[in-house]
């Protein structure tokens, strides 16, 4: 007999169903996107900000790669 899988098996998992429950339109959704958010920084601290700055980088055309260094336009 096998036994339920543990909410902390895939935390992504728990953590995706709540996004899909959210409407960031409504005061209670914009508390759980920030309530979500402070859960993912205690988890992981920094992670937030490092992807918020990988997003930036990549929105001025920075290269993904870390050996390849930006381009000059000509």
């Amino acid at each position: 007999m096998q036994s339920a899988p543990s909410a902390q098996a895939d935390p992504a998992a728990r953590l995706l169903t709540v996004i899909q429950g959210l409407d960031l339109a409504s005061a209670d959704g914009r508390a759980g996107i920030r309530a979500l958010l402070a859960e993912i920084e205690r988890l992981s601290p920094g992670a937030i900000l490092q992807q918020a700055a990988s997003i930036e980088l990549r929105r001025v055309g920075w290269p993904r790669s870390g050996s390849e260094a930006p381009r000059a336009e000509r």
